[in-house]
């Protein structure tokens, strides 16, 4: 019973890791960005939902910025040349 417990924890912790590891970051320059309803749409037509908009304040239309994702839904959002403000 125990090396099942261990078992079943161990597959959910990989589970969880590759999970992780599947989300993907993209870079554009932001079109028009909603913290209210958590939307950030970049140049190229791509559209993210964060579930946290309070991640988008002060991200202004005309930046660049790069977003980690999974599908369509915003996990992240960060300044891809941190060097250059």
């Amino acid at each position: 019973m125990r090396n099942l417990i261990i078992a079943a924890a161990s597959v959910a912790f990989l589970a969880s890791g590759a999970a992780a590891m599947a989300a993907e970051q993209t870079e554009g320059t932001v079109t028009s960005v909603n913290a209210s309803n958590g939307t950030l749409t970049l140049q190229d037509g791509q559209t993210f939902n964060f579930a946290n908009g309070t991640q988008l304040y002060g991200i202004l239309p005309g930046q660049t910025v790069g977003v980690t994702h999974d599908g369509s839904q915003g996990l992240g959002a960060f300044n891809p040349n941190p060097a250059n403000d």
